[in-house]
């Protein structure tokens, strides 16, 4: 059997599905024996549903930490938080890995 990473808040993560450069920016437990899942901001604003553990590892591939440290509320500080730039340091640190992945990252905004 695998042993896939334990994501964390601050991970950068390549979304293959977009083609797409996120950032985890929550972790959740789901329940007793089960490992936690993950919620993924994308470089350009968008929220994407949490992923499951299994999903995580089926469609997210971790590329390294960004030094991101974020305390989720709510979707509405997120979105706050976003356009008033508290995650940019963070988006350019995980293009920055992305792009040492995958050259054809270059063009991700």
């Amino acid at each position: 059997m695998t042993n896939f990473p334990q994501l964390t808040v601050g991970e950068t993560v390549l979304y293959s599905r977009e083609r797409a450069v996120g950032l985890i920016y929550e972790v959740y437990e789901r329940g007793p024996g089960e490992r936690p899942g993950v919620q993924l901001l994308l470089s350009d604003g968008r929220e994407l549903s949490g992923f499951s553990a299994e999903e995580a590892d089926r469609f997210l591939q971790p590329l390294g930490h960004t030094g991101l440290c974020y305390e989720f509320t709510h979707v509405g500080q997120l979105h706050a938080d976003y356009h008033r730039g508290h995650f940019a340091a963070a988006f350019a640190r995980a293009r920055l890995l992305a792009r040492f992945q995958d050259p054809r990252y270059l063009d991700v905004p």
